[in-house]
């Protein structure tokens, strides 16, 4: 599977707005459904899902450049966003959607997040 297809995965899945003409054009329409996603995760064994996940504590939670270093931004309580490791219960994830540009690709503490949907 090649990279454009990949990030086409994880942008549909993590409703980015791709246009539904790109994705017919790049023969990536049937590879941005669930099943084909994951389907492709057990194929290739190096690329994890992307899962959505909800703010758990009341008080937000702080988006960092790097685990435990400095505060860019903040998520509000029960805002959803999509990171990878879903199956990992603890440590840090990296963002990958529903939050602004400038946070995605950025860490949070995976401990505060409620996961909401299984891969």
């Amino acid at each position: 599977m090649g990279a454009t297809t990949r990030r086409s995965i994880a942008l549909a899945i993590a409703g980015v707005g791709l246009s539904g003409v790109t994705l017919l054009s790049s023969g990536a329409a049937e590879a941005a459904t669930p099943a084909a996603a994951s389907k492709a995760t057990a194929v290739t064994g190096w690329s994890s899902p992307v899962c959505r996940y909800r703010v758990a504590p009341r008080i937000g939670l702080h988006v960092r450049v790097w685990p435990n270093s400095w505060i860019i931004g903040a998520l509000k309580h029960n805002h959803h966003v999509y990171a990878k490791k879903c199956r990992n219960p603890r440590g840090w994830v990296r963002l990958r959607g529903g939050v602004r540009d400038d946070l995605r690709h950025h860490w949070v503490f995976r401990r505060y997040l409620h996961r909401e949907h299984f891969c």
